[in-house]
């Protein structure tokens, strides 16, 4: 019987599909083990930015120099770059589409089950559903439309199956996500509404990911609030603040479009609560377009952003493009990562005293549990009951924030 160990980064899409993966290979007969006993080690890799990238050359050669003798695979978004191919440390590098008949072929294997047991996700408390992958916009400073390609949706069926297993297992809510979860279904004459009514049936709360501002409209939003299931946090990708770095980008919306839709948005949802990314240091970036950056992180009150030095990437228009200065760009990594965390406290705060559903994931010290309301607020609350995994209505309380 052969081992596996699978080592993942990026995002939470390349989550799903290391979970699948392993899930294959359990069909299969192979047994998950930790990396120094694995025959087999998979890393799942990341390319979106060149941090991604180191971090996936370190792995690679962190797990051959404490299993010299395992087979050493290479799959997810850096297998298109050419750095890896003279690597000796990797034994095989495959995209995902193939990276099962690969497996197959090296180890002789004729035949598999189809019972999928979800073994990565033990903690029956919130379950990742990818339904869409690819994505076509073709930003100027994105690699994922070369590693991953145009979009493909699942359909509504496989949707169902792991919707039901995953309610079979005991998971309280789902999150549907998706490279370009937006476009879900334009390759099947669907659309993400019909995902999410395949996902209520088995499910109270199902969380949307990243969602791109520009397939967002008024009807969409207007459709979405007729289901309670759908929890009032939402991720809408912002990249910058300005208009003149967003056009550079080749981003499909401008500030004012992403306000309103904001605007709408909090009108439609109460409570709702917003995350984004922001790319800092795009090249051309002046002290005017960063501080604008700033000013609609506070005018929405943002309570997560995700802040990202800018990284040219190969393939992209904005590779050779003229990069601002390093230590430039650092100190505005920094400053926009403390003036966030300063507004997301702001925000938050104004819940305090409020009563919110939350879902309870982890035991801390003196018997306090923390969890996620549905708009996403981390809250913390004393109880002698163990309340993983459960749903429990509390008031969102100053002494634990």
């Amino acid at each position: 019987m052969k081992n596996f160990f699978i080592y993942t980064l990026g995002c939470k899409v390349n989550n799903c599909d290391s979970n699948k993966i392993a899930n294959i290979l359990v069909s299969f007969g192979f047994e998950m083990s930790d990396s120094e006993k694995a025959d087999v080690i998979i890393i799942n890799s990341c390319a979106v930015t060149s941090e991604s990238v180191r971090k996936t050359r370190q792995n690679i050669n962190k797990f051959k120099k404490i299993n010299k003798n395992c087979f050493l695979i290479l799959t997810g978004c850096a297998v298109i770059l050419e750095q890896f191919l003279n690597n000796r440390n990797i034994d095989l590098i495959c995209d995902k589409k193939n990276l099962i008949n690969k497996i197959k072929e090296k180890f002789g294997i004729f035949e598999q089950n189809t019972e999928i047991n979800f073994i990565n996700n033990s903690e029956r408390t919130r379950a990742f559903i990818k339904i869409e992958d690819g994505c076509e916009n073709f930003c100027s400073y994105c690699i994922i439309p070369f590693a991953r390609g145009k979009i493909k949706s699942k359909n509504l069926d496989e949707i169902d199956f792991e919707c039901r297993k995953f309610f079979d297992y005991g998971f309280k809510e789902f999150v549907l996500t998706g490279i370009n979860l937006g476009k879900y279904g334009q390759d099947l004459n669907l659309n993400l509404i019909d995902a999410i009514k395949v996902a209520r049936k088995y499910c109270k709360r199902i969380r949307l990911s990243s969602l791109e501002p520009d397939v967002l409209n008024k009807k969409f939003i207007d459709n979405l609030c007729l289901f309670d299931e759908v929890c009032p946090s939402f991720h809408l990708s912002l990249q910058s603040g300005s208009d003149r770095i967003l056009k550079l980008m080749n981003r499909k919306y401008n500030i004012n479009f992403y306000l309103e839709l904001v605007n709408y948005i909090k009108n439609k949802f109460e409570d709702a609560t917003f995350s984004t990314d922001i790319i800092i240091g795009y090249p051309g970036e002046t002290d005017e377009d960063f501080e604008n950056t700033l000013e609609i992180i506070k005018k929405i009150g943002i309570i997560k952003v995700n802040v990202f030095p800018f990284s040219p990437r190969p393939f992209t228009k904005a590779y050779n493009l003229n990069q601002i200065d390093s230590k430039l760009k650092k100190y505005r990594v920094k400053k926009a990562i403390e003036f966030s965390e300063l507004i997301s406290k702001k925000v938050i705060s104004n819940f305090i005293g409020e009563s919110f559903e939350v879902l309870f994931e982890n035991k801390e010290k003196n018997n306090i549990f923390s969890g996620y309301s549905r708009n996403y607020i981390k809250i913390k609350y004393k109880s002698e009951e163990n309340l993983c995994g459960k749903i429990k209505k509390v008031i969102f309380l100053p002494e634990f924030t």
